[in-house]
């Protein structure tokens, strides 16, 4: 799902410790656009969501954005819910990068193991490299109760659920996912190639790190411990739980994107990233911030 505009070229540059001259990065963010032809649901409006993702799209693409991302839960449950979203994301001008969430397979079984084939993905979970920032996408589908899993999967996920209530945690239910081993060493070795091509990262997930507790990640310790670990990680992008939320932990920005299908208000940014910053322009919803990121080691 990916429609390449002309090239963009920005009249600021910045310059990395090596002297190589950078420039920003713009950045479209939206999430949980959870469309449904049916009624509001307490405080979602389902059938609004596509007059809100109509503006999105306009401001997106009068912004000169480099990539658009959004962060999972294209529909609520409904497969005949695409034939009405993947449409409009092809009228992006930029690059349309997209996330897995809970909702995204909460479809009939049978039309479950094609889902990637139908809305245009080729990996479950990527990398994305703009200028000196690194996008690593994550699938927080990859152990989950709604996605298709095989036995190895099956048995990861109900060994961290076990281990989420021994220890009194809520995060184990069943609309949040998790993130499996062999993802997990995927994930290391690309953020060791991101130290050493002294890259900054922002890792995007559907599902929350440190946020409302019954809506985070299965291993959600784990994936943090991982990351932290590494200078280079900025910020972590995430969705799901619309209500949004931001916090910072170990010099990482931890946001929550709010979800845009919630009330009849809109809700989307647009994140400007340079080499000490990270800023974000919100709409409707969303809150502006401004955020300095943490120096390398």
């Amino acid at each position: 799902m990916c429609i390449v505009s002309t090239c963009i070229i920005l009249s600021i540059f910045y310059y990395t410790a090596a002297g190589q001259s950078v420039r920003p990065v713009r950045i479209g963010v939206f999430t949980d656009c959870q469309y449904c032809d049916c009624p509001n649901g307490y405080v979602r409006y389902y059938r609004l969501s596509l007059p809100k993702l109509d503006s999105c799209i306009t401001v997106f693409n009068s912004s000169s954005l480099d990539a658009v991302f959004h962060l999972g839960d294209m529909i609520d449950h409904d497969v005949t819910s695409y034939d009405s979203v993947l449409p409009r994301f092809k009228r992006f001008l930029t690059p349309l990068y997209l996330v897995l969430g809970n909702h995204d397979y909460l479809i009939n079984k049978k039309f479950k193991k094609g889902l990637l084939d139908r809305i245009e993905m080729k990996e479950d979970h990527y990398v994305v490299d703009i200028s000196n920032w690194r996008f690593i996408v994550l699938n927080g589908d990859d152990l989950s109760f709604t996605a298709p899993q095989d036995k190895k999967h099956k048995q990861e996920r109900d060994d961290i659920i076990y281990d989420v209530y021994e220890h009194l945690h809520i995060n184990g239910m069943p609309w949040n996912g998790g993130i499996g081993s062999d993802q997990m060493k995927w994930l290391k070795l690309k953020l060791d190639d991101s130290e050493v091509s002294h890259l900054n990262v922002v890792v995007l997930c559907h599902f929350p790190l440190f946020t409302k507790g019954d809506f985070n990640l299965f291993n959600n310790i784990a994936l943090f411990r991982l990351i932290s670990r590494y200078a280079c990680v900025k910020a972590y992008f995430c969705g799901h739980y619309h209500s949004g939320s931001y916090s910072a932990k170990e010099g990482i920005h931890l946001i929550n994107f709010k979800g845009m299908v919630n009330t009849s208000i809109n809700a989307f940014s647009v994140v400007t990233l340079t080499t000490d910053s990270i800023l974000i322009k919100g709409y409707g919803r969303e809150r502006d911030r401004k955020l300095k990121i943490r120096p390398d080691k």
